[in-house]
């Protein structure tokens, strides 16, 4: 992959936000784990974060930080994150519902979210895993009034996008799966998941 264009933003005083012009994929998520980490290693820099098509950068020497970018950029390596896979049992709040709205059957709708590696693209909070896109036959919406609490290990769809809810907290995805471990992810890792 060439390096996507991109532009450095200041965020208040203390931070500047590397914007990509690339829509999000498991190259440019692979890319940006790289400057994040990269950056990390600057002075002045206390923090980095991912997103998924940009690369938040904590510090209060905004100029010097801003000026090594392009720097930077030219020399980062792409991650390269391990292969996690995730045992999941498919009997999630939700399941029936995206099988009846999708009309497809349960093996069909197993079979398809099952099929294929995700991205950790980034983590939300609390604790919340957003991966990469599902195959397009099995996107759902989200719910429209979301729950007060979903558990820890849920796996869900909203639109094309599937999530782990690392801990529980509130949501709206559509809950097909639990499992009952979450290993520690980080942006550029991928995911498999093993039906059980």
């Amino acid at each position: 992959m060439s390096t996507p264009e991109f532009v450095v933003e200041s965020l208040g005083d203390r931070a500047l936000l590397v914007r990509f012009r690339a829509e999000p994929s498991t190259e440019l998520t692979a890319l940006l784990a790289g400057l994040a980490a990269a950056a990390a290693g600057l002075k002045g820099v206390l923090d980095t974060c991912p997103g998924t098509t940009t690369v938040l950068i904590e510090t209060p020497d905004r100029a010097e930080v801003e000026a090594a970018v392009p720097g930077l950029m030219a020399a980062v390596k792409p991650a390269e994150g391990a292969l996690h896979e995730i045992r999941l049992t498919y009997d999630g709040d939700d399941f029936r519902w995206v099988c009846q709205h999708l009309g497809m059957d349960a093996e069909d709708l197993i079979a398809l979210h099952s099929a294929i590696p995700y991205d950790v693209r980034l983590l939300g909070s609390p604790g919340f895993v957003y991966l990469s896109d599902v195959p397009p036959e099995i996107a759902v919406p989200r719910m429209d009034e979301p729950r007060r609490s979903v558990a820890g290990g849920s796996v869900g769809i909203a639109g094309r996008q599937s999530g782990i809810y690392g801990r529980p907290r509130p949501g709206g995805w559509r809950i097909i799966g639990r499992t009952a471990e979450v290993p520690a992810l980080i942006p550029g890792d991928r995911v498999r998941f093993s039906p059980q």
